[in-house]
């Protein structure tokens, strides 16, 4: 019985780090800086200097938001998405030792990076040959129970599919992969103003279309089991904005 059960966890085991290494996949990279007090100016400079050198290509390309509500209003999120397997076999370390030499002294600690699995069943791009960051992101964190998370992949997965019918704005689902809980993932959701766009009117409700999609019931089925995926501290937002001087310029 001992046998199998190590060999059972084994398995988990080489599959998870199977999971994490799919050549498919599509992964975004985010580090979170405090800058030190009285040096922000000192870091968005070094920042964007480094960000001059080491990534204008698409394939290097990084782009930074200002945190502006929440715990964690002021720190810097640097971005950098797109990336595949592949681009974990690059050297960059010139580019590591570049920041550590001439961006870090200005930060407060070295800083937070997650890697995040993009999952394309809970997002959904209504352009997607504009690569244009957007102004402000919103971002909402989910921390799900460990045997719930297919009842909230269905729910996520379902909404996307629904925001495509209705014409509402795009949607980006991750799941971290690697530097925290396995079990949390981010919506973000961008936008370039606040002024409400004007929208055709819709003769169905999002209810309506939702249960139309997948079924009669399916609409409270599905974010009735929804409400107990999270844990109790299970869902956290916050606001980016843009900061265009620390980023890769982007053209279309």
């Amino acid at each position: 019985m001992k046998n199998l059960l190590l060999f059972g966890l084994m398995l988990l085991l080489s599959t998870s780090i199977y999971a994490q290494r799919n050549d498919n996949a599509v992964y975004l990279h985010t580090w979170e800086y405090t800058a030190k007090n009285g040096m922000q100016d000192d870091f968005e400079k070094a920042a964007a200097k480094k960000t001059t050198m080491f990534n204008k290509t698409p394939e290097t390309a990084i782009s930074t938001y200002r945190i502006i509500t929440g715990a964690n209003t002021g720190n810097y999120v640097r971005v950098q998405g797109n990336q595949s397997p592949a681009d974990y076999d690059v050297d960059r370390s010139a580019e590591g030792n570049y920041w550590n030499d001439n961006v870090s002294k200005y930060l407060a600690g070295n800083g937070e990076h997650v890697r995040w699995q993009k999952l394309n069943n809970g997002s959904y791009d209504p352009d997607p040959e504009n690569s244009s960051p957007s102004k402000y992101v919103g971002r909402t964190f989910f921390n799900v129970k460990a045997d719930k998370v297919l009842h909230f992949r269905r729910a996520m997965t379902r909404i996307s599919k629904v925001a495509e019918k209705r014409g509402w704005g795009g949607r980006s689902l991750y799941r971290l992969v690697s530097g925290g809980n396995r079990n949390q993932f981010v919506l973000a959701i961008g936008w370039d103003t606040y002024k409400r766009a004007e929208r055709q009117e819709l003769e169905t409700t999002t209810e309506e279309d939702y249960n139309e999609l997948f079924g009669w019931g399916t609409w409270d089925e599905d974010w009735k089991n929804f409400d107990k995926t999270l844990e109790y501290w299970g869902e956290q937002r916050d606001l980016l904005q843009y900061v265009p001087e620390m980023s890769t310029p982007m053209t279309n």
